[in-house]
């Protein structure tokens, strides 16, 4: 069972779910560390993460069914996890942005405060992601740590190739920016 391809499993899923679920596990025993991986990084917080994994999880059991594999099982599954991901955001009631400034540094004159930020922002890759909305964040986490190539990311978020890899670009651009004030960007790959 663990030696089928997920257009097999999934097509054995089908015809089992809700009975029977052995397909189905052996689906999420072998993408969900995946999953719970992009969540974790989306999300910044383990427990928000764990339970966004289990309803994405249970989300493609009652969606496998009806799942028409007009694309990869891979690509379908990135798709309900990121527009879960994007749910979730949209649910929250503030987009809490990390502010940088503390007690500490109130006092100094803005040009230093800025030094400072931009010294932390540099150190700190979650509160950089965090300065992306939440698409171009889901964009730059799907290609940086999950390694999707630019067709996958377009298929999962439905965009076209040459979108994906146009906010992949200005999504690093700005972290560039906030970065490294006053270098110049590089293009994908």
């Amino acid at each position: 069972m663990t030696g089928e391809d997920d257009a097999t499993l999934v097509s054995r899923a089908q015809q089992e779910l809700p009975y029977r679920t052995g397909a189905f596990e052996t689906l999420m025993r072998r993408h969900g560390p995946n999953i719970q991986a992009l969540c974790r990084r989306f999300t910044r917080q383990t427990e928000e993460a764990e339970d966004l994994t289990q309803e994405v999880m249970l989300k493609v059991f009652f969606e496998l069914p009806r799942f028409r594999g007009e694309a990869a099982f891979q690509t379908w599954l990135w798709r309900v996890t990121a527009n879960h991901c994007l749910d979730y955001q949209r649910r929250q009631k503030t987009h809490r942005l990390e502010t940088l400034e503390s007690e500490e540094t109130a006092h100094l004159p803005d040009d230093k405060q800025r030094q400072l930020q931009q010294t932390e922002a540099r150190l700190d890759a979650e509160r950089l992601l965090a300065c992306l909305t939440p698409e171009d964040r889901l964009i730059v986490l799907l290609r940086l740590s999950v390694g999707l190539e630019f067709s996958e990311i377009a298929a999962s978020l439905d965009l076209g190739l040459s979108a994906a890899k146009m906010r992949y670009t200005r999504a690093l651009d700005k972290l560039r920016a906030i970065a490294q004030p006053g270098t110049q960007p590089s293009r994908p790959d």
